[in-house]
């Protein structure tokens, strides 16, 4: 079977492409880098550019999975001009891949990352796929219109996964590098009372979860996070512990968050109880279910 995968370059998509080609599927890479094109042996790269809507159409040949990881990052400094990309660079793929679709009756199944930034910051509830509450932040928009964009292939009948990914645990990247980093020399600390819930997800659990929903043919919105959110507060003197640091440094107050990054703070003080029982229940089982166990595994 062969795969087109965007964002096969980032974090996740590293995983997910080395996952695909040790099972000897065949994949095919849409890149916004032209150095990236005949560089790997055992990847295609073509060439393509959203913004402009432009695209190598070959990239299509003999492909039954889209697996759709493009974005521009979102920890960068969220100027006006990083919002727009932010946003447009989703939603531009999500119509430059759907009219490649649609012209394509091949495809089986188009997988979409989502966030579960989509839901509102709040300790009382534990958000299910059918939650119908949506955050009015800057990411929850861009997370709404997000999945918004995939409505179309829906509506022409094409199997589409959009994939509410919490916070991935890698010690190549994202959140936890910077994290860990900071608590293994002493650095770490929380925001504001460090009751906040983080819904965290191993790296390897993320790329196998994908794999197994594409398998099983599933379809509709998935929540990807552990079974077991932790507090902001337990999650920095875990990965303490396991560095065998201590915390020296005291919270850093929800008001100095919000006065020095404005609407960027939802970064550092966001809370999302999720819940992942429409996975489990549908038979994924988790190499990494607890906080503890991920731990031991990134931190060697």
């Amino acid at each position: 079977m062969r795969f087109l995968i965007t964002g096969a370059t980032g974090l996740i998509g590293k995983k997910i492409t080395s996952l695909i080609l040790k099972r000897g599927d065949q994949i095919s890479a849409l890149t916004t880098n032209k150095h990236n094109i005949n560089k790997y042996d055992n990847i295609d790269f073509f060439y393509w550019n959203p913004a402009l809507g432009i695209v190598d159409e070959d990239c299509m040949k003999g492909v039954e999975v889209v697996i759709n990881l493009a974005g521009s990052p979102i920890a960068q400094l969220w100027t006006k001009n990083a919002k727009n990309s932010i946003l447009k660079s989703r939603v531009n793929s999500v119509k430059l891949l759907e009219n490649l679709i649609l012209k394509n009756r091949n495809i089986r199944n188009f997988t979409c990352a989502s966030a579960i930034g989509i839901y509102p910051s709040n300790l009382q509830i534990e958000y299910t796929e059918s939650s119908l509450h949506v955050s009015k932040s800057f990411l929850g928009n861009v997370v709404r219109l997000w999945e918004k964009s995939c409505h179309n292939l829906e509506n022409n009948n094409i199997n589409v996964l959009k994939l509410r990914i919490g916070l991935v645990l890698s010690s190549e990247g994202g959140l936890f590098k910077p994290i860990s980093f900071f608590t293994k020399y002493y650095l770490g600390t929380w925001f504001g009372k460090g009751d906040n819930f983080y819904s965290w997800i191993h790296i390897d659990d993320i790329v196998n979860s994908i794999i197994f929903l594409i398998d099983n043919n599933k379809k509709g919105i998935y929540n990807l996070v552990a079974p077991n959110p932790v507090t902001s507060k337990s999650f920095v003197t875990q990965i303490a512990k396991a560095y065998k640091t201590k915390i020296f440094f005291p919270n850093i107050p929800v008001g100095i968050v919000k006065s020095l990054f404005k609407d960027m703070s939802e970064l550092f003080i966001f809370n999302q109880k999720v819940s992942c029982n429409k996975l489990m229940s549908d038979g994924y089982k988790f190499q990494y279910s607890d906080l503890k166990k991920a731990l031991i595994n990134l931190i060697k």
